[in-house]
């Protein structure tokens, strides 16, 4: 267990805060670039700061701060004009550097206005993988990682938003803990299929980490890996395979799903999904617009009954973290043999914190663009994500979650509920599904 101090400290992201200055030495996603063509203004929450971000005509984006230093009034509310983010109040301008650029009823005075005296603060941005992403800290900023997933060619990507009711710091730690895919999502999904009579899948008797330049593998061996259920995450991976990642600094990368569990403030996460569905080999690479990937956001709850939704494997996580409250009581917990990457990622967390601290750069940190192209992963099983996978198999398994209803395992389909019909049908078509019409229809 942990003090109350040091529960605080993981916890924290403002500002001046230990936690919040280590946050604040990567880069975030913020939105995805599709919304942005689709609405040119959106007010966000990140790290515990309001800011606006807007889309420029050339198609670059500008992120400032949301409060007008005028009177306050929230620019989230104004509109684009040109390369400018006007105020709806009174018409002040602020370009992306947060410069005021124009300050109408003021210019008509003899002084000619102050706007050389005004400004917000701003922050830079860049687009990777259909999400744009933000930068909060200290010049000169590092590279966003480009890595590989986000050069496949041969899936159908998708981005879905939820926002969680809790802290950041507990949903990362569920990065780092193996057991629970064989609870919460197969025994859990066995119980959800067979009330009665559920049939539990093989335990794990040993898990691993192994640390690399930009996080963590996990490791694990189950009771009988031979035995394998149509669910995922079922097999045993020795970590020097490579096998599902932590990576700085809030990331889950199993190969079908990147999971970024951003900071909005201390007590809400948005948690953005940037999902990799693997197409058949026979599907031409390279069908989808890098800068037109679709989003949509994900529901926590059933709005028929207000339960939060547990059908799917990231809504079973979330239901998870969102139960050990808004923040986590790390000063009680009964830590075990089970809870070892937890206790090696909080240590490591300690430590990075100390080298912001005393003015390094922490782990994960990219400076040098030779080596930032296509940053190679330790993933398990890569080759079907690069490739494809046989027609053949696609089908069968495609056959065996329908049977099952267990959709949203596996990343054929959709890791969340709420997937519009839309983008199920986009999906179907670039991955040649055939569906039989319902008995009756015309």
């Amino acid at each position: 267990m942990l003090s109350a101090d040091k529960n605080r400290i993981l916890s924290q992201v403002q500002r001046g805060t230990r936690m919040g200055e280590l946050l604040r030495r990567y880069w975030h996603p913020v939105a995805p670039v599709l919304e942005l063509t689709q609405r040119r203004v959106k007010p966000v929450r990140l790290l515990g700061e309001d800011l606006v971000l807007f889309r420029k005509p050339d198609g670059s984006h500008g992120l400032i701060s949301r409060r007008c230093p005028h009177r306050g009034t929230d620019l989230g509310i104004g509109w684009v004009d040109g390369d400018v983010m006007r105020c709806a109040y009174h018409g002040w301008g602020f370009d992306s550097e947060g410069r005021c650029t124009s300050q109408p009823f003021e210019e008509t005075g003899p002084s000619g206005g102050f706007r050389g005296k005004v400004g917000v603060t701003a922050y830079p941005t860049t687009t990777l993988g259909g999400l744009i992403w933000a930068y909060l800290g200290p010049a000169p900023a590092p590279l966003l990682p480009d890595f590989e997933p986000f050069t496949w060619e041969h899936g159908f990507v998708e981005i879905i938003m939820t926002e969680l009711p809790c802290n950041w710091f507990q949903c990362h730690e569920n990065s780092m803990d193996p057991v629970h895919f064989e609870w919460l999502h197969q025994n859990g999904n066995a119980v959800r299929s067979d009330p009665e009579s559920p049939t539990y899948v093989p335990r794990h008797l040993s898990i691993d980490f192994l640390e690399f330049e930009h996080g963590f593998v996990n490791g694990r061996v189950v009771e009988v890996p031979e035995a394998r259920p149509t669910g995922s995450y079922s097999s045993t991976n020795d970590v020097t395979d490579g096998g599902i990642l932590s990576l700085w600094p809030y990331t889950l990368a199993s190969g079908n799903t990147i999971e970024f569990r951003v900071p909005v403030d201390e007590r809400r996460t948005l948690n953005f999904t940037w999902q990799y569905s693997v197409l058949p080999d026979d599907v031409p690479p390279g069908r989808q617009d890098p800068g037109a990937i679709p989003y949509w956001y994900g529901p926590l709850t059933d709005p028929a009954t207000g339960d939060i939704i547990t059908s799917h494997t990231g809504n079973q996580d979330f239901a998870a973290w969102i139960g050990q409250g808004t923040f986590a009581d790390r000063t009680v917990e009964q830590l075990g043999r089970g809870d070892k990457g937890i206790t090696l990622l909080r240590r490591r967390y300690f430590e990075a914190m100390r080298k912001v601290a005393q003015g390094e750069d922490p782990p994960g940190t990219v400076r040098d663009p030779a080596a930032n192209v296509s940053i190679q992963l330790p993933l398990l099983g890569k080759a079907r994500y690069t490739q494809g996978v046989p027609r053949e198999v696609f089908e069968k398994k495609l056959a065996v979650r329908k049977k099952n209803g267990l959709l949203g395992i596996g990343g054929f389909w959709a890791v969340q509920a709420g997937r519009p019909s839309h983008l199920q049908k986009e999906y179907d078509e670039i991955a040649g599904v055939v569906r039989k019409a319902p008995a009756g229809s015309v």
